[in-house]
């Protein structure tokens, strides 16, 4: 007789037997977890679709031993925390770029102050009058004072600043979508967002290395600078791109809508694929050149797609319309829509 513990009701269980996965296995529990996870707020759709299509392989494989259940384990951890691992990589990136920048400060200024106490100590032997001398030595501290200030909003501008692509980062992203949000819901203005992601990038990365792939990341940012430069001097619109994390990039376009967005998107798009790519080695020779990179690209405007005016949903919105660009054959543009 059939414990009780080990029946399994419903439709889903009634597929799963027709499947072949075994009853009375960690198989079952794992396969209905893994289609649970398309309800699970904190993943992107991009991670969704892959756990989905490793839920597929495995039901299609039909190999249920103990091995195999190792590996899709393994294979799932990844996909789950691969962006953490991406962020934290960046976060490093980005923190020594920190250190290093105020080490270089932190000596200068100290030379700075030793500068000053000279000037302040010849002022006082050089016998001129007292209103000269204290006005030598206010001026000293004057420019110790202003360099400092100098100084601080550099840090606070490098803390805003991605090390690796030299565009906005997360951080920076984060408090302009923000402040853009607010000011759409307050001007009655419409604000879209564009979400690019670099197209097989595992396979660029594994194919050249991850130098190289710095280098790809690095060019698909200067592109996206470069247009929103462009925008901003021939149409006056203020675009902001940033690198969001991994081999994902944003886009903020406040007054503009989605359509106009969307044009915005396919054309970067198009210059972006019709950039020609040049690998050098570390001795600056070619190694090969003529190597494009194709993306995808998500756009989304926050009154028509989001049932809150918030920057999370917008983000949301951006990210399930890229991941329809990626499941229906990469290398395009789509719109965020109801349906998707």
């Amino acid at each position: 007789m059939e414990k009780p513990e080990s029946q399994c009701l419903g439709p889903i269980c009634g597929a799963l037997d027709k499947l072949g996965v075994p009853r009375e296995s960690k198989w079952r529990a794992l396969i209905l977890y893994m289609r649970s996870i398309k309800d699970f707020d904190f993943l992107d759709g991009e991670q969704k679709g892959r756990i989905q299509d490793l839920v597929v392989r495995v039901l299609k494989d039909k190999d249920f031993s103990e091995d195999r259940f190792g590996k899709i384990i393994l294979e799932n951890e990844r996909i789950l925390f691969d962006p953490w691992r991406k962020n934290i990589e960046q976060a490093v990136r980005e923190t020594a770029s920190l250190v290093d920048e105020f080490q270089r400060a932190f000596t200068q200024r100290r030379g700075d102050v030793q500068t000053l106490e000279t000037t302040a100590v010849e002022a006082v032997e050089s016998g001129d009058d007292i209103t000269s001398v204290v006005t030598k030595i206010k001026k000293g501290f004057r420019q110790v004072a202003q360099a400092m200030i100098k100084d601080s909003e550099d840090l606070v501008a490098l803390s805003m600043t991605d090390a690796l692509t030299r565009i906005g980062n997360r951080r920076a992203f984060d408090r302009f979508v923000e402040n853009a949000v607010t000011s759409s819901i307050k001007k009655d203005a419409p604000l879209s967002l564009v979400m690019l992601d670099i197209d097989h990038f595992k396979n660029f990365n594994d194919e050249f290395g991850h130098l190289i792939g710095d280098q790809a990341l690095a060019t698909v940012a200067s592109i996206l600078k470069a247009f929103s430069e462009d925008m901003g001097s021939m149409e006056g619109k203020t675009l902001f791109p940033a690198r969001f994390g991994g081999e994902e990039f944003m886009v903020v376009a406040p007054g503009v809508g989605k359509l106009e967005a969307g044009d915005m998107a396919e054309i970067l798009r198009q210059r972006i694929g019709r950039y020609n790519f040049i690998i050098r080695n570390l001795e600056g020779e070619i190694v090969s050149s003529g190597v494009q990179l194709k993306v995808s690209l998500g756009v989304a405007e926050l009154a028509d797609d989001c049932a809150k005016p918030e920057a999370a949903r917008l983000v949301e919105a951006a990210d399930k319309a890229l991941y329809e660009a990626k499941r229906s054959g990469r290398d395009r543009v789509c719109l965020s829509s109801p349906a998707l």
